[in-house]
């Protein structure tokens, strides 16, 4: 499910600069999505990617403990689409920074 859900992103989504599932290497149950977006737009576009959806509905059969964890500065139409996908969110601000892409 993951290695179908990496392909298609790969295929159609430039917007999106890292995307990596790692697992825990102290947990062998425990995975990490890892991704960074060039911006909002590009955060947006994937929300709306169908591959994406539908890994987010299989992925729902499997439990409910997780979370999903957001690093960075994020717009208002960004965290309105997050907040919109019933998922738990964890955001962090950022504090101080810059990113080079």
């Amino acid at each position: 499910m993951a290695a179908t859900t990496d392909a298609g992103v790969k295929d159609s989504e430039p917007g999106m600069l890292h995307h990596t599932f790692d697992q825990d290497p102290d947990d062998p149950h425990a995975f990490v999505w890892s991704e960074v977006y060039a911006n909002d737009a590009a955060f947006l576009a994937h929300l709306a990617n169908p591959i994406v959806g539908d890994y987010l509905a299989k992925h729902a059969e499997l439990g409910d403990g997780f979370s999903v964890e957001v690093y960075g500065t994020i717009g208002a139409e960004c965290r309105s689409a997050m907040a919109a996908t019933g998922l738990p969110l964890k955001i962090f601000e950022t504090r101080c920074g810059y990113s080079r892409f």
